[in-house]
């Protein structure tokens, strides 16, 4: 009962409730895209490297971008840069509209990138916004309500892509996802969360606070230990997230389009993981940490029954539950992140974990899609299980508690 109450708490706060309705809309628009340009490369090209190199574009922006992305979020109003952030990712859709063959290839690269590095700019800024708008005593079971919106645009946006690429065609497709991110930028606007408390009006040299915010995690073990996991995860999931088309027509024998239905599945356990953690609430406090460590060491199970699947159905049941066992991960990594870290430094830590995750993207895409045309897509996944199992255990090993919910720094 209590965890319900908490829930519908949080769902009659109007500042978190536009946090979640322009959370919802931001997540849409990228994921509909992610899942329409990977369909696009690969019925021009039929190649698996060419689909893997959408993930490389994806990582590189991460890299380049996310440690300074992170200074300036913890510099800027938060609610203005997320709402700033879809508007200049609508405007960079726009080339997409020019592309009408493989020669577009670079073009649909290229704006990956740019939309991703645009991204990179809201995830720290909402991530640190969290706090702020709901208090840290509810920063879980608000992570697990927009768990629960995210799992709906998984669930959403393979069908949505792929039925939109079928009928109105590809560009059709981009002029819709130009206006999600436009309806998103008004809400975002409304979020209540400014500046980082307790940040001083004449800010220090940027490389100043970079170096401040790398002094931070250095001096944390257990924001170290967390980023190690994190890497060591991403070495795995990131391949996953790439070859879903080339599992379906080279390990399976069926038409490219059948992918929709491994993503959708991916989804459905999404939303049920998302679900589940909204429901637990409070019954998780002071256990994150073990839910990290069991469910990432789950996934690499999960992943080896995918790697192993004779059929659609017993992959799409695969992905099912790994879907659910990310959600698990996923809100578990995020809360300890936040619980861990003070608000006024808590962007630079986002932004810092997310290079080291990109840097494991882009090897684990541009080495999944090539090993894929070179060794076969199975063994491909397996050793993404690997990756996974190793997470898992150096989470168990060395993220050894909850940080206490403690109010925030004002």
């Amino acid at each position: 009962m209590r965890s319900s109450t908490g829930q519908a708490a949080l769902l009659h706060d109007r500042g978190f409730c536009y946090l979640l309705v322009g959370h919802f809309l931001s997540a849409l628009a990228p994921t509909t895209q992610r899942a329409a340009v990977l369909l696009w490369v690969y019925a021009m090209t039929g190649s698996g490297a060419a689909v893997g190199l959408v993930g490389v574009a994806e990582g590189l922006a991460l890299v380049g971008v996310a440690p300074f992305a992170g200074v300036l979020a913890d510099r800027w109003d938060r609610a203005r840069t997320m709402a700033g952030v879809v508007l200049v990712q609508a405007a960079l859709l726009l080339p997409l509209l020019g592309v009408r063959d493989a020669g577009g290839l670079p073009v649909l690269l290229a704006v990956t990138l740019l939309v991703n590095a645009a991204s990179q700019f809201f995830l720290p800024a909402a991530t640190a916004a969290l706090p702020v708008v709901v208090g840290r005593e509810r920063v879980g079971p608000a992570n697990g309500l927009l768990q629960t919106a995210t799992s709906l645009v998984l669930l959403t946006a393979p069908g949505l892509a792929a039925g939109a690429f079928a009928t109105i065609g590809p560009r059709g497709l981009v002029v819709a996802l130009i206006a999600l991110y436009l309806a998103a930028a008004p809400i975002l606007a409304l979020v209540p969360a400014g500046r980082s408390s307790g940040a001083p009006e004449r800010r220090p040299a940027f490389r100043v606070e970079l170096r401040a915010g790398l002094g931070y995690v250095a001096a944390r073990p257990a924001l170290i230990a967390l980023a190690a996991v994190a890497l060591t995860a991403t070495l795995g999931t990131s391949a996953l997230g790439v070859l879903d088309v080339v599992f379906v027509t080279r390990a399976l024998g069926h038409p490219p389009e059948l992918a929709a239905v491994l993503l959708t599945a991916t989804g459905v356990g999404h939303l049920l993981g998302g679900t589940l953690i909204a429901l637990l609430g409070s019954r998780l406090r002071g256990s994150y940490h073990r839910l990290l460590g069991g469910a990432v060491a789950a996934e690499g199970v999960t992943v080896l029954a995918y790697a192993l699947a004779p059929a659609l159905a017993p992959a799409a049941a695969a992905l099912f539950v790994l879907g659910v066992l990310y959600v698990f991960a996923g809100v578990s990594f995020v809360t300890l992140l936040q619980l861990g870290t003070e608000d006024a430094y808590l962007g630079r830590v986002v932004g810092l974990v997310t290079t080291a995750m990109a840097t494991a993207a882009i090897v684990s895409t541009s080495a999944g899609g090539l090993l894929a045309d070179a060794l076969g897509i199975r063994h491909v996944l397996a050793a993404t299980a690997l990756c996974l199992f190793a997470a898992g255990a150096l989470s168990l090993l060395f993220v050894r508690e909850t940080p206490e919910l403690e109010p925030a720094t004002v």
